[in-house]
């Protein structure tokens, strides 16, 4: 388990990530207020993984790049809104989602100390 309080928080985005395809199970409109369908499911869970394995290890790099992955799903989201061609099935919710956990991941990801194992790789020069 990290130790560092960034790496926790996206080790907590990337939990959101993989659990908010939970959506796209209700039945509900009092509950479904973010619309997650087919693809958008699919990148929803890996890229979270992918954040929450960036937070465990304490590895920025891995972090910022689910930020990263969040920010161009956002962005496709936002360029196919309301046309017929929509790759991930989603609405504006789903690029409100996208986008909060991008901007999170990309956040902590870049304020966040660099790893103890690239620290230790450079020589101290006195």
């Amino acid at each position: 388990m990290t130790t560092q309080p960034l790496f926790r928080a996206a080790t907590a985005l990337g939990a959101v990530g993989v659990v908010s395809p939970v959506f796209a199970l209700s039945t509900s409109s009092n509950n479904n207020f973010v619309q997650v369908a087919n693809l958008g499911l699919v990148v929803l869970v890996l890229l979270g993984a992918c954040a929450m394995t960036g937070g465990f290890v304490e590895n920025r790099t891995l972090v910022c790049a689910a930020g990263a992955g969040y920010a161009a799903a956002a962005a496709l989201q936002l360029a196919q809104f309301g046309r017929p061609t929509n790759w991930l099935d989603g609405s504006g919710s789903t690029f409100a989602l996208m986008f909060g956990l991008a901007i999170g991941l990309l956040t902590v990801g870049l304020a966040s100390p660099r790893s103890r194992t690239h620290d230790r790789a450079r020589p101290v020069r006195r």
